[in-house]
């Protein structure tokens, strides 16, 4: 059974229709564990509510909708989180010293590379080039939606 770890930029395609939820959803269908960081919770939150308030894209009751659905996803387990620990933040340090990499992406790549560590494979979905890139040169396997 794959272990899978979902980039914000990918999951967010879970909740807002745009290139990529098809196949994000049918990745959701298969057998495996998906993974989120905690940061993710956070950012999810954070870019419905800039698209509720700064761009008027999605109304309040819409916004609450999709929020009560992501949470529903967590709380069933349908989505696990794993939480970033000191030695996370360690890994995440590590990684910018070799490359420039937003702090935010080096946090999301290094509780990929944790969830590796603990569960021997991971794939590694996300819809960023670059931090896609990055992930490679980790050694994760990616799958670009």
């Amino acid at each position: 059974m794959n272990n899978y770890f979902i980039d914000t930029s990918a999951l967010f395609k879970r909740y807002i229709p745009e290139s990529g939820t098809d196949e994000l959803d049918n990745i959701l269908n298969q057998e495996g564990i998906f993974f989120i960081s905690d940061l993710t919770i956070i950012e999810v939150i954070s870019n419905l509510k800039r698209k509720n308030e700064i761009s008027g894209e999605i109304d309040k009751e819409l916004y609450e909708k999709i929020k009560s659905e992501f949470f529903n996803d967590i709380a069933g387990e349908k989505i696990r989180t794993a939480r970033i620990s000191s030695d996370t933040i360690i890994e995440a340090i590590n990684i910018i010293g070799q490359s420039y990499i937003t702090p935010i992406d080096s946090l999301q790549l290094a509780t990929a590379l944790q969830i590796k560590s603990e569960r021997g494979n991971v794939v590694f979905i996300c819809s960023d080039k670059k931090l896609g890139n990055m992930a490679e040169k980790q050694g994760l396997e990616v799958l670009a939606i």
